[in-house]
C-alpha cells in the first residue's frame, strides 16, 4: 500500500536527520576536547575575542541544527496531512466501485426482466407479475438515475478536494526551497564573519572551516534526500490521478450504456403494451374454455368410476364361473363313484341349479355391450 510506504518515509526521515545531527555535534565537541588537549598552552594565551568567537560558532550551529529539526517537524505534519487526505480519497474510491458493482447488479437483473417478458408473451397468467415486474423497473432506473447524479456529485467533490491538496502542498514545498535557501545564505554570510574575525588563529579557523563544510554537506545531502522523497510523492499522486480519471471514464461510459439500455427497454415495452392489450381483450374467452374443460374432465373422471365399478362385476361374474366349472367337475367325478338313485336324483336337481346359473351369466355378458354403448352415448 502507498500509504504504509509514506508512514516509513516519515518515520526513517525524521530520525536519519536527527541523527546526522547529534553525530555532528559530538564531532564538534570531540575535535575540540582534540583540540584543547594538543594546545592547551597555546589557549591559555588567547584573548578573549577568541573565547567569544567560540561560543557564537556554537550558538549559530545549535541555531541552525534547531532550525532544521523546526522544518523537519513541520514538514512531517504536513505529510501526516496528505496521508490523511490521501485516505479519504482512498475511501471514496471503494464506495465508487461498490456503486459500479450496484449498477452491475442492476444490469443483470434488467436482463434478466427481459427474458420474464418474452416468457409472459407465450403464457397468459403472467400478465399480473408482468405489470408489477413493469413499474418495479421503472423504480429501479429512477434509483439508478439518482445513483449516477450522487455518483457525479461525489467525483466533483473529490476532484475539488484533490486540487486544494495539491495546491497546500505546493505551496509548502515552495515554502520549504525559500527556507532552505535562505539558510545557506545565513551560514555562507556566518561563515564569511568567521573567517574575518578567527585570521589571527589559523588552526582554530582550519577546524572551525571544517565544520561548517561539514554541515553545509549534510544540509545539501537532507536537502536532496527531502527533494527525492517528494518527487517519488509527486510520482505516486500523479500515478493516483490517472487511475481516478481513468475510473471516472469507465463510469461515464457505464453510465452512458445503461442510459441506451433504458431506452431501449421503454420502447420495447411501448411495443408490448398493444399486446398485452389484445391479451386481456381474449382473457373472457380463455376463461370459458377453462370452465368448459373444468366440467368435461369431472364428467370423464365419474364415467371412469363407472367404467371401474363394472369391470369388477365383470371380473367377480368370471371368479364365479371357474368356480362352477370346478364344482361341474367334483360332480362328475362323483357321477363316476356312485350309482345309487337317490343319488342320481340329487345330482339332478345340482345340473338344474347349474343351469341356471349358467343362464343369468349368459344374460349378463349380453348386458355388458349395452352398458358400454350407454357410456359411449355419455361421453
Amino acid at each position: 500500500m502507498p500509504s504504509n510506504e509514506v508512514k516509513q518515509r516519515k518515520k526513517t526521515t525524521p530520525s536519519g536527520k536527527q541523527n546526522e545531527e547529534t553525530e555532528e555535534t559530538t564531532k564538534l565537541k570531540e575535535e575540540k576536547v582534540k583540540h584543547v588537549d594538543l594546545t592547551g598552552k597555546t589557549e591559555t594565551r588567547v584573548s578573549s575575542s577568541g573565547v567569544d568567537i567560540k561560543t557564537v560558532t556554537c550558538l549559530l550551529s545549535l541555531i541552525v541544527s534547531l532550525a532544521l529539526a523546526w522544518f523537519v517537524l513541520q514538514q512531517a505534519t504536513k505529510f501526516a496531512d496528505v496521508e490523511e487526505k490521501y485516505n479519504e480519497l482512498y475511501k471514496k474510491t471503494r464506495d465508487i466501485q461498490s456503486l459500479e458493482n450496484e449498477i452491475n447488479q442492476v444490469s443483470k437483473k434488467l436482463e434478466s426482466s427481459e427474458e420474464d417478458l418474452q416468457e409472459a408473451l407465450s403464457s397468459v397468467s403472467l400478465v399480473t407479475t408482468l405489470e408489477h415486474d413493469v413499474s418495479g423497473l421503472q423504480t429501479i432506473i429512477n434509483v439508478m438515475q439518482d445513483s449516477e447524479r450522487s455518483v457525479s456529485q461525489n467525483m466533483q467533490d473529490i476532484n475539488k478536494r484533490f486540487q486544494n491538496v495539491t495546491d497546500l502542498w505546493k505551496s509548502s514545498l515552495d515554502q520549504i526551497n525559500l527556507d532552505i535557501g535562505n539558510l545557506k545564505s545565513e551560514t555562507r554570510v556566518i561563515h564569511n564573519k568567521v573567517t574575518t574575525k578567527v585570521n589571527e588563529a589559523e588552526k582554530n579557523l582550519k577546524m572551525l572551516s571544517v565544520a561548517l563544510e561539514d554541515l553545509e554537506d549534510s544540509t545539501k545531502r537532507n536537502s536532496r534526500v527531502l527533494q527525492r522523497n517528494e518527487d517519488e510523492e509527486v510520482v505516486e499522486f500523479e500515478k493516483q490521478l490517472d487511475w481516478n480519471t481513468r475510473q471516472i471514464q469507465k463510469l461515464e461510459e457505464q453510465g452512458l450504456v445503461m442510459v441506451n439500455k433504458d431506452s431501449e427497454l421503454m420502447e420495447k415495452l411501448a411495443d408490448y403494451q398493444p399486446k398485452m392489450e389484445k391479451c386481456e381483450e381474449q382473457l373472457p374467452t380463455v376463461e370459458n374454455a377453462v370452465t368448459s374443460i373444468l366440467k368435461m374432465s369431472s364428467e370423464l373422471i365419474n364415467t371412469e368410476k363407472r367404467i371401474e365399478d363394472l369391470t369388477v362385476q365383470v371380473f367377480n361374474m368370471e371368479d364365479n364361473m371357474l368356480k362352477v366349472v370346478s364344482e361341474i367337475l367334483e360332480i362328475k367325478k362323483d357321477l363316476d363313484i356312485l350309482q345309487v338313485d337317490n343319488s342320481i336324483l340329487k345330482l339332478a336337481n345340482e345340473v338344474k341349479v347349474l343351469k341356471e346359473t349358467v343362464k343369468e351369466f349368459d344374460r349378463a355378458r349380453k348386458e355388458m355391450p349395452v352398458i358400454q354403448e350407454e357410456l359411449n352415448t355419455e361421453l
